[in-house]
């Protein structure tokens, strides 16, 4: 599989360190950073919508991708993404998004452009959350990096982490950077929480997120989430995922509001309820998937149901 990549910034830049250092060096292509100063007119004319292969940076590299990724392009610079997959050959694209300024303004036109030619796109929010596709391209790149996963060895005795080996990296290398803190951790949730997330969130730290973080918009702590569950699953430890399904279990029925009030950190906390994660948007993430997988189903009314029978006591 050929790669191109094309770039804006920090948060594109540590993508293409972590990806190229990680096995996928030599399968790196073409690199091209994608800035205003290098369109047209400076990316500000309206007729970039009308005509957006006419404002192609002139020093566009000529290369031969499979697929593409899209990694910090910023609002409106989005719309030449197309132009640039079909000019390079591209049978795929994956445009990340990890903070607001990264949803390109003409995302549905994005989408059908490239649809129109034949070329899959995927949106992934924040890039982490990315797990597998139906596209081969996409599922192969998926395989390496995207939402962690990790296996991990637990003294029966000690009780402590021995081992932890990375199955698939964040594309960002927080997941391989917070396996390394963990050997030798006791393997005690709090502990492993506080470990996951002040890794995950420090900016002096090796890999740090550089998702964004406001409250409105936390996606940030979701991929903190997604980083902390996968620990927990590795160490055999409750998931959010698991808390939900035993609410939902004991409850049968609740408004998701209300569910997000016993599994988010912050508003359970204050009413002494277990806690599995930080942002909403985990909880929101987990119930789709639960959904498809058949375990819960959401009922009308923003409320959720679980569809697993409960076993006779």
């Amino acid at each position: 599989m050929r790669i191109g990549i094309l770039y804006a910034g920090p948060f594109g830049e540590q993508m293409i360190n972590h990806i190229s250092l990680s096995g996928f060096g030599d399968r790196i292509v073409a690199v091209y950073e994608l800035t205003p100063e290098k369109v047209p007119g400076g990316g500000r004319s309206g007729d970039i919508w009308e005509s957006p292969e006419e404002f192609l940076p002139a020093d566009l590299p000529e290369a031969r991708c499979d697929l593409l990724l899209v990694l910090g392009v910023q609002g409106s610079l989005g719309v030449l993404v197309p132009g640039v997959a079909k000019r390079w050959g591209a049978r795929a694209v994956v445009f990340a998004i990890d903070d607001r300024g990264m949803v390109p303004d003409a995302r549905r036109s994005i989408e059908d452009e490239l649809c129109e030619v034949g070329i899959h796109v995927e949106f992934p929010e924040p890039f982490c959350v990315l797990a597998g596709s139906r596209n081969g391209l996409v599922r192969e790149f998926a395989g390496r990096f995207g939402r962690p996963h990790f296996r991990a060895m637990v003294d029966p005795s000690s009780h402590r982490i021995t081992a932890i080996t990375v199955l698939r990296d964040t594309p960002c290398g927080t997941g391989s950077s917070t396996a390394k803190k963990l050997e030798g951790l006791p393997c005690d949730p709090d502990l492993i929480l506080r470990r996951c997330y002040e890794e995950h969130h420090n900016e002096g730290a090796d890999h740090c997120c550089l998702a964004e973080m406001d409250p409105l918009y936390p996606v940030m702590q979701e991929a903190g989430d997604l980083l902390k569950d996968a620990v927990f699953s590795a160490c055999g430890l409750p998931t959010t995922r698991d808390l939900i399904l035993g609410i939902l279990a004991d409850d049968g029925e609740i408004t998701v509001e209300d569910l997000k009030a016993r599994v988010v950190s912050t508003q359970a906390r204050r009413q002494g309820e277990e806690t599995g994660c930080t942002a909403g948007r985990t909880v929101d993430l987990y119930l789709d998937e639960l959904a498809e997988e058949g375990k819960v189903e959401r009922t009308g009314g923003g409320r959720v149901r679980t569809k697993i029978n409960k076993k006779p006591c």
